[in-house]
């Protein structure tokens, strides 16, 4: 099968800019190309760079999946840990676990938990953990191990690079004390930063976690763009289900992500480089369009992958007051929610749907059920045919109502298709942050696209809350 990732523009909305006036400056197309023009030798620089000075850079993301040491590590830990757990907890909030929600959404068994342990091929129950200081679930979880005599037999990961990440080191305190402090290193396995300014680090240079090893967040890979890292290849190796083991799962993902990193250097107007065609039909529906909003349309049964792509547009790119805002949508299920609202509201909005044209074991609709006409003329037509033609009669029906619109269409949704989606969108990024010169005049030589400061504000009113002695009286 055909590999490639395809990247195409609604013909009737294609020209949607043109002839608009600017919403900011003189922008036009061939400013924008002679940018983009510019970027790609930027960018094809780095292919010489050392991977110290992509450290410094931030941008050590785009060889994390080719780190051997890394590859082995994380192959060997969950291969172990595989045989001595029946249960795996993450514990982490946006990018230390959106990539695991993802991969688990995508790729696992929809009921994975309810299976039995041989219908998993040996693979641990899965939970989600450390997101949030709202106490309900994380008590369930704890009931819910006690009762079913699992406690004991849980591998919790917990995975912050600065080991300082708040609501989950304060899940990871409550998970310390129920296991006990003398024994509860030997259930914790920690993703982290390696140097003493990872507090995580230091707890395990005093009394090593699981292992007697720590799995990196690699120098220069932001938590958004971690995926690809042990952040986000554990957890896939150690849920390897019916037919693959650790090892298959995390080769499927660096064919993926190797993919689309040979495509990211190809000539920027080339046809198999949808990050920066993608880059710039975004850049250009902001600038020249006045489109403030992306509806990231996953037509397929899964929420996860836009949660994951909100956190990474958002959190890099809207910075100095500009950048557009991603809405998450499911189709068809966003149909009957937001759609009216994208036709008959504010016209501020482009579309981007990610199509599979294979969605994994199909279901045919029965013959001869003799039920009202408008429901035997499906008779015989597959889930997946009508999944597809649910999804080119939206897509229509926005171009005829003069919505803009853009299609990522993936071949098949499994493991390699889907993460060189996800590599692609993080060169989109990566390219769009540059169109609005985010790596220009600030402080250290960092692009802005990998900060996050305007949580700071936030960080810091949490903290002097929470210390407040009368807060539960205001």
């Amino acid at each position: 099968m055909d590999r490639k990732l395809n990247f195409s523009i609604d013909d009737k909305t294609s020209d949607f800019f043109l002839g608009s006036p600017p919403v900011a400056g003189q922008v036009t197309q061939q400013s924008v190309d002679a940018a983009l023009q510019k970027i790609h030798s930027q960018f094809a620089r780095e292919t010489s760079a050392s991977l110290t000075e992509l450290e410094h850079t931030l941008r050590a993301w785009t060889r994390s999946h080719i780190q051997d040491e890394d590859i082995d590590k994380v192959i060997a830990l969950a291969t172990r840990a595989r045989e001595e757990f029946s249960v795996l907890v993450i514990i982490g909030i946006g990018g230390s676990d959106l990539s695991a929600r993802v991969f688990h959404d995508s790729f696992n068994h929809p009921y994975h938990n309810l299976l039995s342990v041989e219908a998993r091929n040996g693979a641990p129950e899965v939970y989600f953990t450390g997101d949030t200081f709202d106490p309900r679930k994380l008590v369930g979880l704890l009931e819910m191990l006690k009762a079913r005599d699992l406690l004991q037999k849980t591998l919790f990961n917990v995975i912050s690079k600065s080991g300082t990440t708040t609501e989950t080191m304060a899940t990871l305190m409550i998970i310390r004390e129920t296991l006990g402090d003398g024994n509860y290193q030997q259930q914790v396995l920690a993703t982290t930063g390696l140097t003493t300014d990872s507090v995580l680090f230091r707890i395990h240079e005093k009394c090593p976690f699981y292992g007697s090893t720590l799995l990196p967040v690699p120098d220069g890979v932001g938590g958004r763009f971690s995926a690809f890292s042990p952040v986000g290849l554990f957890f896939l190796a150690m849920t390897a289900g019916k037919d693959e083991t650790p090892e298959t799962r995390i080769r499927a993902v660096i064919a993926g992500v190797q993919q689309a990193h040979e495509d990211f250097y190809r000539p920027c107007d080339h046809q198999a480089n949808v990050a920066y065609h993608l880059a710039r039909w975004v850049h250009l529906a902001e600038v020249v369009g006045g489109k403030g909003s992306i509806v990231f349309y996953n037509y397929a049964d899964n929420s996860c992958l836009g949660e994951w792509f909100v956190q990474l547009c958002t959190e890099s790119i809207q910075e100095r007051g500009t950048g557009p805002n991603v809405i998450n949508a499911k189709g068809p299920t966003s149909n009957h929610s937001i759609l009216n609202g994208i036709i008959a509201g504010p016209r501020d909005k482009v579309v981007l749907f990610i199509h599979s044209e294979e969605l994994g074991t199909d279901l045919v609709l029965p013959g001869d059920t003799q039920m009202d006409k408008q429901l035997t003329d499906f008779e015989g037509l597959s889930m997946t045919h009508m999944q597809t033609a649910s999804y080119r009669g939206t897509a229509l029906d926005f171009s005829e109502n003069g919505v803009p619109n853009a299609t990522l269409t993936l071949p098949k949704r499994d493991i390699q298709s889907v993460c060189q989606l996800m590599r692609v969108l993080m060169d989109t990024i990566a390219v769009k942050g540059r169109l609005q010169d985010l790596h220009l005049d600030n402080d250290g030589g960092n692009e802005l696209t990998y900060r996050q400061d305007g949580v700071e504000g936030y960080k810091q009113n949490f903290r002097s809350f929470a210390l407040a002695p009368d807060i539960d009286d205001q």
